[in-house]
């Protein structure tokens, strides 16, 4: 089981941890693009991605790649760093893991993270000259873990960059049917609400921090009601790329095999560093950095 920070117990978020099932049938598959031979971004995808705040990029990485990467997660589930967190384990039905930062450890996903074109193919979805790393953070489901969802969220709340132009780029190592991939609110990246705090991963036990200004979660019932849900099938190394504004959920696995995939968190031009108290995810923070500082350094990586 994840180590949480401080918490408190709370059933107001309850309904964000229904994630209902489409059915393709409705017909919310929005068109996926793919990279030209050069790997450069479709205008299209561009402007999809800026206009719903998502955007599906098809064979972002080759099946040779994929499967050094899927190896990689496999191995880190049995021998995970003190950065790795377990929602579930063996005895709760299956695994539910995720780590940060594996490419500090692994060499497949350290050489895509700096050395593919990956971060170019994120400069292009931002309009950016320059891209920063902000983290990996590697994923596995079980099979059997169906009940174990990721609730609606946005990336910004457990973010210290701040700033539109940080992105999440979620690649698929397997075949995910679109009733069990990623679920997206639609346009929600454009909204000016402030920032909501994100639940945790278990009905009923809530963060008691957060960072300042932040705001409670809407309800599922207000989020149906102000933005479509969109999605997409994905293959083997598929990405879903989105603003970390953009609220979003993750079924359980209903499926017979494990499900892997590693998200590679990017920022862009005018991102700025959130150096003030508060609860964050993702383990990493930066001493030198001020408040207000572009956060490209020694523990954020400037990758272009």
């Amino acid at each position: 089981m994840k180590q949480l920070g401080s918490t408190t117990q709370s059933r107001a978020y309850d309904s964000l941890y229904r994630i209902p099932t489409p059915e393709i049938a409705e017909g919310n598959q929005a068109p996926s693009h793919s990279l030209g031979s050069d790997f450069s971004v479709p205008e299209t995808a561009i402007e999809q991605m800026q206009r719903d705040g998502v955007v599906c990029l098809r064979n972002v990485l080759d099946p040779k790649t994929v499967e050094a990467l899927r190896a990689e997660a496999t191995g880190a589930v049995e021998n995970p760093s003190e950065h790795a967190r377990f929602v579930s384990g063996p005895d709760d039905g299956g695994i539910f893991y995720y780590e940060f930062n594996l490419w500090r450890r692994h060499p497949v996903i350290r050489a895509v993270t700096f050395d593919s074109h990956i971060p170019d193919v994120a400069a292009q979805l931002m309009r950016s000259s320059s891209v920063t790393l902000y983290y990996t953070n590697t994923f596995v489901k079980d099979p059997g873990t169906d009940s174990k969802v990721t609730p609606w969220h946005e990336d910004a709340s457990y973010s210290r960059f701040v700033g539109l132009n940080v992105i999440n780029m979620n690649i698929a190592f397997d075949y995910m049917p679109a009733e069990t991939t990623l679920k997206f609110k639609q346009g929600s990246h454009a909204r000016e609400d402030p920032l909501s705090v994100g639940p945790t991963f278990i009905p009923g036990v809530e963060y008691q921090q957060s960072m300042p200004d932040q705001v409670p979660m809407p309800s599922q019932e207000e989020l149906e009601s102000r933005f479509p849900t969109i999605f997409w099938e994905v293959n083997p190394g598929d990405a879903l790329v989105f603003y970390q504004r953009t609220i979003h959920a993750g079924p359980g696995n209903t499926l017979s095999t494990r499900r892997h995939s590693t998200a590679f968190n990017m920022a862009g031009d005018d991102v700025t560093y959130d150096a003030r108290e508060g609860f964050i995810d993702s383990p990493d923070i930066d001493p030198a950095l001020r408040h207000g500082d572009h956060p490209a350094g020694q523990v954020f990586p400037k990758l272009r």
